[in-house]
């Protein structure tokens, strides 16, 4: 059964280590997740999924103050683990704790060959408004999406 709850410290060894098979091209570091994590609950939330005590996802959004838009920083999901609901759960998550902190707006970006995720955006009422060119690394576009919320 999987189960959510707020990261801790010891997971980040995990968190970059997916990090580096998810997003080979530009994984988050330690430090980076160091940095997140400070942000925690203030400007940032970040929940992780489990199954059985084992991380098998992972999101994050950032929220700098009220009224503006929420950048959600990654949605990620062992690809073992997709499609069973995890990532439509953590937006679910972030787009509740983003509208609590009264956010205008949410946006993303996701890679543009990520057909799935990109039909669960849409599902949600994410808009494509852009791309942006070698994202994820050379050739590796992205879409920016955005969804408003007031």
């Amino acid at each position: 059964m999987i189960t959510y709850r707020q990261p801790i410290a010891l997971d980040i060894p995990v968190l970059a280590a997916y990090e580096k098979e998810l997003f080979p091209y530009s994984p988050w570091s330690t430090s980076q997740f160091k940095e997140e994590f400070a942000g925690i609950p203030t400007t940032r939330f970040m929940s992780v999924a489990e199954d059985e005590n084992t991380i098998v996802g992972y999101c994050g959004v950032f929220l700098p103050a009220p009224g503006v838009e929420a950048d959600i920083l990654t949605v990620a999901v062992l690809p073992s683990y997709r499609r069973q609901g995890i990532a439509k759960e953590f937006m679910r998550q972030i787009e509740q704790w983003s509208a609590e902190r009264e956010a205008s707006a949410m946006m993303l970006e996701v890679e543009i060959s990520n057909e799935s995720a990109i039909k669960l955006y849409e599902s949600l009422g994410y808009m494509k408004i852009s791309v942006r060119m070698d994202y994820y690394g050379p050739g590796q576009d992205a879409h920016v999406m955005r969804k408003q919320l007031s």
